[in-house]
């Protein structure tokens, strides 16, 4: 990871953390004393005074990443390293690089790690513990399975959701992972034999699976 990239994440973590890790967006935008709006436009500026605009179509209780999203930009703002945070990479994919980061903080905000750590305890690294994680974080599979599968730098894992004969979708942090989202897999348990996996809709047959080195 660019040093940059690691600061500013090590910096958003210790923020969230002091603020004692709020369930809710608006209760960290509280304890950041940012104060959100509805506008015309998304945007976030550290100010002073700070604010996180939202549109109306935007700006509602289930859209709780999109909010987590825009305070990720305003603690990018706060370390002071935005800057540094553009220049790790050409100009022409600055402002991608800034996204990128941006969304990793806001996983990090939507699922804190002490959760992570609990379910984790509890039910070791197993796609039950990812079921109860998305559940408590009432986060969508998509959001949690990224979340999760890049948790500990040093765990090679790859999470995915499998239908009735494809991948639907995954996520890794193993180089050497080959699944791909859309791959035909007739035979599941044939095509990842060293992977846990866990039913989550026998009716729709869709299988949450766990690979982790």
């Amino acid at each position: 990871m660019r040093a940059a990239t690691a600061a500013v994440i090590a910096f958003a973590d210790q923020q969230y953390a002091d603020a004692g890790y709020p369930e809710h967006s608006d209760a960290l935008a509280a304890a950041l004393k940012v104060r959100v709006i509805v506008g015309d436009e998304n945007f976030a500026v550290d100010g002073p005074p700070s604010i996180v605009s939202q549109t109306p179509d935007t700006y509602a209780p289930r859209q709780r990443f999109t909010m987590f999203h825009e305070l990720a930009h305003i603690l990018i703002q706060r370390s002071g390293l935005e800057d540094d945070l553009l220049a790790e990479v050409d100009e022409e994919d600055a402002e991608a690089h800034l996204e990128l980061v941006t969304n990793h903080i806001a996983g990090r905000l939507l699922i804190p790690d002490p959760v992570i750590r609990h379910y984790v305890k509890l039910h070791g690294f197993t796609p039950t513990a990812i079921t109860e994680i998305r559940r408590q974080a009432r986060a969508s599979l998509a959001a949690t399975i990224r979340r999760v599968a890049t948790w500990q730098p040093e765990r090679e894992a790859t999470i995915f959701l499998a239908g009735d004969r494809y991948i639907l979708d995954v996520a890794s942090s193993d180089p050497w992972n080959r699944l791909r989202r859309y791959d035909r897999v007739p035979d599941l348990r044939a095509a990842v034999p060293d992977a846990e996996l866990l039913a989550l809709s026998p009716m729709r047959r869709r299988t949450l699976g766990l690979i982790s080195r």
